[in-house]
């Protein structure tokens, strides 16, 4: 009995120590390999973009430039033939270095064609231009799209969504009476009322820009076609108010919302090729949010602005039928920041833009 259990446990200690050589066997070699591919990755070069991404390997590279913005990432995807939902999923997956080091490698392999140029990288460098929406409204175009913005510390461009209302005339005597511009975010109306706000607005020096002349989300973030529907129509109420041809547009919504997830990019890609820059704002008085007040809207803007005079702030409110605090609280918002230092201005297609950028 005694000698049966000392051969079973020596049987077993084989069979342990075997299986133990084997698993450290297994870890050394797949260690190893990781070890040996790292410093192969560093100690060599980074691979191109045609190596990595066109052979479906999607590992992140290099960090693409500062200031570049989605657009411009967009449309050089697009090149290379990426979908545009495929590259959706690459900002949703927080695969943000394989996103910037797609376009770095690219600019390197390209350097005749930048990201900021549209017409260079949607022309013979593979832009689908063969897309129905391209040949739309072939008179929609910016007459003067910029080739530099400039930006302006110590200035506030205050911006109105959503008009032409009664509250639209309210604020042009509050801006008439301090001799200061401002931006309007129009969704226009071919009602002789709306078309004569416009016009007032556009006379005193303002900007007329566009926003939409439905304000049905839904509908106008179906597809390209349909922004461009939407858009053309507030286009052409603007002109035929006013002589003049906007230049720059505000999403509803802003430009990443709900509504346009699958969408944005594209149209994003398709108003930047037709020359129209467009403004989110980095401070809004929530003026449209439920129980808005006098006072929520006073803070929401006077808080988020550095009081020392030295910030550019782009703030959204809105001028629509029913913002009567709005009006209100516009006096002292401007009395405030004035006391502070700052100067008002409105937007153009110069001015830098503020906008957002994907958060999941």
């Amino acid at each position: 009995m005694y000698f049966g259990s000392v051969k079973f446990f020596k049987h077993l200690i084989y069979v342990v120590f075997f299986t133990w050589l084997t698993a450290a066997t297994f870890l050394a070699v797949f260690f190893g390999i990781k070890y040996f591919s790292s410093r192969n990755s560093s100690d060599g070069q980074t691979p191109s973009i045609s190596e990595s991404a066109e052979d479906g390997q999607n590992a992140g590279q290099i960090v693409i430039p500062d200031g570049t913005s989605l657009e411009q990432l967009f449309l050089v995807m697009t090149t290379k033939g990426y979908s545009s939902e495929e590259i959706l999923m690459f900002i949703e997956n927080n695969e943000e270095e394989i996103f910037r080091s797609f376009v770095e490698g690219y600019l390197s392999a390209n350097p005749d064609v930048t990201p900021a140029d549209p017409e260079k990288v949607g022309g013979e460098a593979g832009l689908d231009t063969s897309e129905d929406y391209t040949k739309l409204y072939p008179d929609l175009y910016a007459e003067n799209p910029p080739t530099e913005f400039r930006e302006d510390k110590g200035t506030i461009y205050l911006t109105f969504d959503d008009g032409p209302s009664d509250r639209t005339l309210e604020v042009l005597d509050i801006l008439k009476g301090y001799d200061i511009k401002a931006t309007f975010f129009v969704c226009g109306g071919n009602d002789e009322k709306s078309q004569e706000i416009m016009k007032r607005a556009a006379d005193e020096g303002h900007t007329i820009a566009i926003h939409s002349i439905s304000h049905d989300y839904p509908k106008i973030y179906e597809s390209v076609e349909s922004y461009l529907d939407d858009f053309y129509a507030t286009y052409m109420s603007v002109y035929n108010a006013t002589g003049v041809k906007p230049q720059i547009f505000r999403f509803p919504g802003g430009s990443i919302n709900n509504y346009n997830r699958l969408t944005y990019m594209k149209i994003i890609a398709e108003m930047t090729r037709r020359g129209f820059v467009y403004y989110d704002w980095n401070v809004s008085g929530e003026d449209a949010a439920k129980g808005a007040s006098w006072e929520s809207i006073y803070n929401n803007i006077i808080n988020y602005i550095p009081k020392d005079g030295s910030g550019r702030a782009i703030v959204l409110l809105h001028d629509s039928q029913n913002k009567h605090d709005t009006v209100n609280v516009l006096t002292d918002v401007i009395d405030e920041l004035l006391e502070d230092g700052y100067t008002f201005d409105r937007l153009d297609n110069t001015v830098k833009p503020t906008t957002f950028t994907y958060r999941d």
